[in-house]
């Protein structure tokens, strides 16, 4: 599909597999990750907003960044429907995204990406960016769908169906080696674990799930 078309048709059908995912049980697995976040926060492919509900009260600044308009549409939703949104700070909006942020150098005690970066060619470049805005000891909150184990019969499936799933997926890749491009980027892994995403299908159901430091 032409690239425009392709990201207007994503953003009407991705919020509803989101919400099934997470009343599946997703949700927790949000909250467990985000009350890890404090201070100045950036969440980079914020999407429609599902992470909101579970920003802790040591968020003192929240900016939701996505490069997508029709992304932003939702999370302008997201926000009107949330009453009192439980951090302590101020929420903005930004229209922005890899493969270049426009914030500054060491501008962020918390970046939050979750299921992004399997649509981004160039996850190094990524990591790097993130590496730029966090602050020292600045941490990255990442929850992402991965490549199964090497050998393993699903591991071929999601090589064989890369190219069907990035046209029909806006770029998704569901064999995108995130965890080796993580631990060699300039951020450390402080610590990670495997899971599965829930009412996901198989070749996008394997996750990492943790926390690395600039």
């Amino acid at each position: 599909m032409p690239g425009d078309l392709s990201e207007r048709v994503f953003a009407a059908y991705y919020p509803a597999l989101v919400r099934r995912s997470d009343r599946a049980g997703q949700a927790r697995t949000r909250q467990r990750l985000l009350a890890h976040a404090e201070g100045a926060t950036l969440e980079i492919g914020a999407g429609s907003g599902a992470n909101l509900p579970w920003y802790p009260k040591t968020v003192t600044e929240l900016v939701l960044a996505d490069p997508s308009s029709y992304m932003l549409d939702h999370l302008r939703s997201a926000l009107a429907s949330v009453a009192e949104w439980p951090g302590s700070g101020t929420v903005s909006l930004a229209a922005a995204g890899f493969p270049s942020l426009p914030f500054d150098d060491a501008s962020y005690d918390t970046v939050v990406v979750t299921y992004v970066l399997c649509s981004i060619l160039d996850v190094v470049g990524a990591f790097t960016e993130i590496a730029r805005v966090l602050k020292p000891q600045g941490r990255l909150l990442f929850l992402e769908h991965v490549r199964a184990a090497d050998g393993s019969l699903l591991a071929s499936v999601q090589d064989l169906v890369q190219r069907p799933h990035q046209l029909i997926a806006d770029g998704c890749r569901p064999n995108c080696r995130t965890e080796g491009l993580l631990r060699a980027s300039p951020l450390t892994v402080a610590w990670l674990e495997r899971g599965e995403q829930p009412s996901a299908a198989p070749t996008v159901r394997p996750t990492i799930m943790g926390v690395a430091i600039r």
